[in-house]
């Protein structure tokens, strides 16, 4: 394994490389970091990367200058380093943080600090700490006042990258039906047993139907979610990524884990969103009306050609070919903390039911 020139854990870390690369962001000024410690975040939340709170003990830096940031480094689970090294997890989110988060309308924590090693596939990301904001909880769901806010702005940020051919310029964002992405169904196919044994009973016999035809057809439906009007879609945009401040006007709302952005179809954000971090009775009473906010906003924002009723298929279609992302996460990923297993128990039985509840397995390729 290479040296990638920067440190990897929080115990490589140093007060004298903190003082060098928070003086080059401008956070800390002529300041010094003299001593630092962290604490472990996202217990059972995060699995792609380990998440560390630094405090930092300093002199001589700007009044009023922040003393915590998170560190987000490599992790230790070989499955998630196998998931990057297929789909170029590390590159791309350290790409979103230097070529396209300032021209972005969705809030990110601002990264002081962002590098990636090409050889060792290692890297790391200094973010701004957004506490005192609350970050949003997949298991427990998401309120509908607060899913009306993540889906207007993800409207905002698809309106923003829709059609904008700069994406084709970007040669680490992956496409949608990438060589890369398509390596998925080969995963999804791998991880299946593993889901029905997950699920066992619960799984009904319409989704085990549909759920074979996917992993079939898998390669083709990509092939198609790219034919469909393409954007940047965040990739992970669930309730565990969002981060809610009440009351506060600069900041209500933010994003984290931009690691899995691809060039595609935006849809697939909020079908995964709705999908997967809604309460299944929450989700069938506001779904319809939710579905709306998105498509007015795109509009209003200038997104031309895109009816209701595109939008409502684009939809269905990702409803059905996105169960293969709670499918991949439930046969790759370490499942031994208790709160995972909550996560991927409520994550492929609400998506199972918006199977049922769209009728989606309608929109897999005839056999």
């Amino acid at each position: 394994m290479s040296d990638p020139g920067f440190p990897t854990t929080v115990e490589a870390m140093t007060p004298a490389w903190l003082t060098e690369v928070l003086r080059a962001d401008g956070l800390i000024g002529e300041g010094v970091v003299k001593s630092f410690s962290s604490e472990p975040l996202a217990v059972g939340v995060g699995f792609m990367s380990l998440l560390r709170r630094l405090t930092l003990e300093c002199e001589g830096t700007p009044e009023g200058m922040p003393c915590t940031l998170i560190a987000k480094l490599p992790p230790i689970d070989p499955g998630a380093r196998t998931i990057d090294e297929a789909f170029n997890f590390y590159e791309k989110e350290v790409g979103f943080y230097t070529q396209m988060a300032p021209s972005t309308p969705m809030r990110a924590p601002h990264a002081h600090y962002s590098a990636f090693d090409p050889k060792s596939r290692d890297f790391i990301l200094l973010l701004e700490d957004l506490a005192p904001s609350v970050i949003g909880d997949q298991v427990a769901g998401l309120n509908f006042d607060n899913a009306a806010m993540a889906v207007d702005a993800l409207a905002r940020l698809h309106a923003r990258w829709w059609g904008d051919p700069v994406l084709d310029e970007l040669d680490w964002l992956l496409a949608i039906n990438s060589p890369e992405f398509k390596r998925l169904a080969d995963i999804c196919a791998q991880c299946w047993p593993a889901v029905l044994d997950f699920v066992g009973d619960g799984m009904k016999p319409q989704v085990r139907q549909a759920g074979e035809r996917l992993v079939t057809h898998m390669k083709s439906m990509l092939d198609e979610a790219f034919a469909r009007p393409r954007t940047m879609a965040h990739g992970d945009y669930r309730a565990d990524n969002m981060f809610f401040r009440a009351g506060c006007e600069v900041m209500p709302f933010a994003v984290a884990d931009w690691q899995i952005i691809f060039k595609g179809n935006g849809l697939f954000d909020l079908a995964y969103l709705l999908t997967g971090s809604l309460e299944i009775e929450v989700r069938r009473k506001h779904e319809r009306e939710l579905l709306g906010i998105y498509h007015s906003r795109l509009v209003a924002e200038g997104v031309k050609g895109y009816s209701l009723d595109d939008c409502l298929d684009d939809y269905r279609f990702w409803v059905m070919l996105g169960l293969a992302w709670p499918v991949v996460a439930i046969g790759t990923l370490d499942t031994a903390n208790e709160r995972g297993v909550a996560l991927f128990k409520c994550w492929i039985e609400r998506a199972m039911a918006a199977i049922i509840d769209w009728n989606a397995q309608e929109m897999l390729p005839k056999d």
